[in-house]
């Protein structure tokens, strides 16, 4: 049970329900307190004991800091889904949001804004929370089709142009009402997305054409092509480095392997599963090679410096692998934390330095202010950011440069 509101908020949703209804040129005429209690339910006395003071007695109270309060608490009453469906159903639920009264607050609160900082401030979460569910909607329904959105145009491009076609359309009803009921918008949505929406990508310039006699499952395969899964990694580097990470589809990475779908997903669910297979034994590498310069005591800065040559080795050799894990990384935290797990499990990268770092502060070469496993993560992210980011710049040149910024402030003084 919800708790009961307080005469303040009473007030102010009242204020708000009424807001609509007005001119904004006599807004503050025209919102007399009589109309503000009464839509309110409670009486003058109550409005008075919650906005003490007379803006006539000079003083800043009553009906005018009421006014000013509720500028700076305006709301357009937006719900968001709790859960996402298909997207034609999420776009027709927010279509009837806006011809039920949400597309007049909406546009109330833009003027509003337009010159009030406390209305910017109170409305621009919501704003941008309606702007939210059409994007999330969007990139949900790419993620179930394995496909995008066809060149020139783009998800956010795409999400900016449905929010501005259902505003116009439900602006439209608003204006005459029964001229556009949901059923005309949802088809209108429909049609752009039918147009909008590929689910193989065919439109990508350069890109590899499935050939005609392509097989139907693995079991029809060619036997001679022994290693299978080096072939579908092997095409999705070519591809990462074309075209980059997101664009990429899993029906592109099938097409370029003479697979279908069905049979790449049995192989590989995700890009993310194909990254890791990729690059798992080039980082088993680092890891060995780590574990012997600690079998020969080599002396801890002179071990790391090796650790971190061969990590920054390891992402140049694996360039477009390396950013595609980086942007999964950052992109799918908030989206698919399942992707994130998978990647730290397998890939976890910090880990060729850590014990380096740990048997250094033991021996009191680097300082102790924090643990031996943040540093490795600062450390090891820098590498792999600056590898990714500067192509120009050769393993050597990375490790020195990180290396040279990180020793400066862990070095035991």
């Amino acid at each position: 049970m919800s708790p009961k509101s307080t005469p303040r908020e009473q007030l102010l949703q009242a204020g708000s329900r009424l807001l609509t209804d007005l001119d904004m040129s006599v807004l503050a005429r025209s919102l007399s307190i009589a109309s503000v209690v009464d839509e309110a339910g409670l009486s003058h006395q109550t409005f008075h004991n919650a906005y003490p003071g007379s803006s006539r007695a000079g003083e800043r109270g009553g009906k005018e800091a009421f006014v000013e309060d509720l500028l700076a608490h305006v709301t357009l009453q937006y719900t968001k889904p709790d859960d996402a469906g298909h997207l034609s159903s999420d776009l027709a639920s927010y279509f009837e949001q806006l011809t039920s009264g949400l597309l007049r607050r909406r546009m109330i609160g833009a003027m509003i804004a337009s010159d009030h900082a406390g209305a910017r401030s109170s409305l621009a979460p919501e704003f941008d929370a309606m702007d939210d569910a059409v994007g999330d909607a969007l990139r949900l329904e790419l993620r179930e089709l394995g496909g995008s959105v066809r060149t020139p145009l783009t998800v956010t491009g795409l999400s900016t142009v449905l929010v501005a076609l259902l505003d116009g359309l439900a602006f439209r009803e608003t204006l005459s009402p029964g001229t556009v009921p949901t059923s005309r918008a949802s088809a209108a949505v429909e049609s752009l997305l039918d147009w909008a929406v590929d689910p193989v990508h065919s439109d990508r310039r350069e890109r590899t054409t499935r050939p005609a006699d392509a097989p139907a499952s693995v079991e029809a395969l060619d036997h001679s092509r022994a290693d299978i899964e080096s072939d579908v990694i092997a095409s999705t580097e070519t591809l990462f480095a074309a075209h980059g990470y997101f664009s990429v589809t899993l029906a592109d990475i099938a097409t370029a392997s003479s697979l279908t779908v069905a049979d790449l997903k049995r192989l590989f669910p995700s890009k993310v599963d194909i990254i890791v297979a990729a690059l798992t034994p080039e980082f088993e590498r680092v890891l060995r090679l780590g574990r012997a310069d600690a079998r020969l005591e080599v002396e801890p800065i002179a071990a790391l410096e090796r650790s971190v040559n061969r990590l920054a080795e390891f992402v140049a050799r694996n360039r477009s692998m390396s950013s595609g894990m980086l942007l999964a990384l950052s992109f799918e935290q908030f989206h698919e934390p399942s992707t994130v797990t998978t990647i730290r499990e397998q890939l976890p990268l910090p880990s060729a330095l850590t014990p380096i770092l740990e048997r250094g502060q033991r021996r009191g070469d680097f300082g102790t202010e924090a643990s031996a496993s943040e540093l490795a993560t600062i450390l090891a992210n820098n590498v792999v950011i600056r590898s990714v980011s500067r192509s120009e710049e050769g393993p050597e040149q990375v490790s020195d440069y990180v290396l040279r910024v990180f020793l400066s402030g862990i070095r035991a003084r």
